[in-house]
């Protein structure tokens, strides 16, 4: 693990945590027996809440999702554990952090120590199986671990074909129902990741767009990348290269080019809507879908130039580190309410297996069952999930960030309070998101109070965290394959 970052330290404490876990596992009756039923995770890449008609967007990006969210439990306030794939969804599938598991690069995959959400299922008796489009969510990176199947989705995404013959293989048998199985599956797609890429029938729905555009929005984004990530891919330490007028320039091109780069998101998001219609359209067809767990998320949202920042990985705004999250439950459980409360990614593990009636399948689990919330069985709490996000750079530099921000970001909430805590440089940036959704205004000097609360809860869960940092992280071998398949997602020249 990067000891550098997140180096172990005894800490005494964590009482009030635990005792708040405690009072909700009595206060939401367990189930009278364990329930088999299927379970879905559907995760769109890169997929910015704030782009969804049910988060308040007043493009028609989403019907589909937006038909969905009413039969649906929805997050309003739903952070990704980190604000890139790799981490992010280390974090889903172990429900634990950064600072927990140690994935933090592309030299570091998911060791064995960890139980991990197939595992646990498939130690139930699941029959588990997952396709990925972005190779962060693949084997090379220790991601594979539980599944029954496990195949990479390319370029192609998750079609409706290929979710079909998962069904036939591993997921429910019509022509002999005695012999099904309950199953998960993990579907991993890519439409809003790399939106130039986006079929020419997709790409002008809401606006023309030149195929030059797309392609200069291709080379440039690509570039961005590379100067953002070049000592680290030479293998020399962060800074060395001093390439921020290069990376200026690039990100002023990209900032003239707005307007369009906001279409082509826009068109992606659209057409990551119609891909999730048609595979929910195979679960119905297949009498699937009213018996199932149906989870639609995102591992992180996209900088859009909203704080001069491009892509991902940069920072911990709300354009990165808030998602949507929706969960559809069997039979429209629960549909239509809505929850204003942070939570984060890490909490869907626990909420699966809460349902499910085997909360001892997530003993090593670091987030909270959304349950009781759904229920209403428990009052708000200025204590749960307080830490909805972090951010552990040791990739990307870009000069200004790393002064003003440094390389360890913590997303702390508390009501409409957001606190972004820099650790490197010992400050807290502090937003009322009810008057400033947009974090355009940081109100850490007027509310000193605030200011302090937030401020000490961050430095004192770094220091639990790093203390439970379980050294399980491995290194990657990043062999010519996987370096195509990154090629192919836009990630390399």
């Amino acid at each position: 693990m990067a000891t550098f970052l997140f180096e172990r330290r005894a800490i005494a404490g964590g009482f009030l945590l635990a005792a708040f876990a405690i009072a909700t596992w009595l206060l939401w009756p367990q189930p009278p027996s364990s329930r088999d039923v299927p379970v879905i995770i559907y995760l769109v890449d890169t997929l910015r809440a704030d782009r969804l008609g049910t988060y308040g967007y007043s493009k028609p990006t989403s019907p589909f999702v937006d038909a969905l969210a009413a039969e649906s439990v929805i997050f309003d306030s739903a952070y990704a554990p980190a604000p890139w794939t790799l981490p992010s969804v280390v974090s889903l599938v172990t429900s634990t952090f950064v600072c927990e598991h140690g994935v933090i690069s592309n030299r570091t995959r998911l060791g064995t120590s960890l139980p991990t959400l197939a595992g646990q299922l498939s130690s139930a008796g699941y029959r588990t199986a997952g396709i990925y489009a972005n190779p962060y969510a693949g084997p090379k990176f220790g991601l594979e671990r539980g599944y029954h199947e496990f195949s990479n989705a390319g370029r192609q995404n998750v079609d409706r074909g290929a979710v079909e013959r998962l069904l036939n293989r591993v997921g429910n048998r019509p022509e002999d129902p005695a012999e099904s199985a309950p199953f998960f599956f993990y579907l991993h797609t890519t439409e809003t990741h790399n939106p130039f890429d986006a079929p020419f029938r997709v790409t002008n729905r809401f606006g023309k767009i030149r195929n030059e555009q797309r392609t200069q929005m291709r080379d440039l984004v690509m570039k961005l990348r590379g100067l953002s990530i070049f000592d680290w891919a030479s293998g020399k330490t962060t800074g060395t290269t001093n390439n921020m007028v290069l990376q200026n320039q690039v990100m002023a091109e990209l900032a003239s080019m707005q307007d369009t780069v906001n279409l082509l998101y826009d068109s992606a998001v659209w057409w990551a809507d119609a891909n999730l219609k048609s595979i929910i359209d195979v679960l119905k067809k297949r009498g699937v879908w009213d018996k199932a767990i149906f989870i639609f998320l995102s591992d992180h949202g996209e900088e859009l130039g909203d704080h001069g920042g491009w892509l991902h990985d940069q920072s911990v705004y709300q354009e990165l580190a808030r998602v949507p999250l929706l969960i559809h439950f069997p039979d429209d459980e629960f549909a239509g309410r809505r929850i204003d409360e942070p939570v984060s990614l890490v909490d869907i593990m626990p909420t699966i297996f809460d349902y499910l009636g085997r909360p001892e399948l997530c003993t090593s689990c670091r987030g909270t069952s959304l349950l009781p919330l759904i229920g209403g069985r428990v009052e708000k709490s200025e204590t749960r999930n307080a830490i909805v996000s972090v951010r552990a750079n040791v990739m990307k530099y870009y000069g200004p960030w790393k002064k003003s921000r440094g390389d360890i970001n913590i997303v702390a909430r508390q009501e409409q309070w957001k606190g972004i805590w820099n650790d490197d440089a010992a400050s807290l940036e502090l937003y009322d998101l009810y008057q400033d959704p947009a974090e355009k205004v940081d109100v850490s000097t007027k509310e000193a109070e605030m200011t302090q609360v937030l401020s000490e809860a961050a430095e004192q869960w770094l220091r639990n965290c790093r203390a439970r940092a379980v050294a399980d992280e491995e290194a990657v071998d990043m062999d010519q394959e996987t370096i195509d398949e990154f090629r192919a997602l836009g990630y390399f020249n």
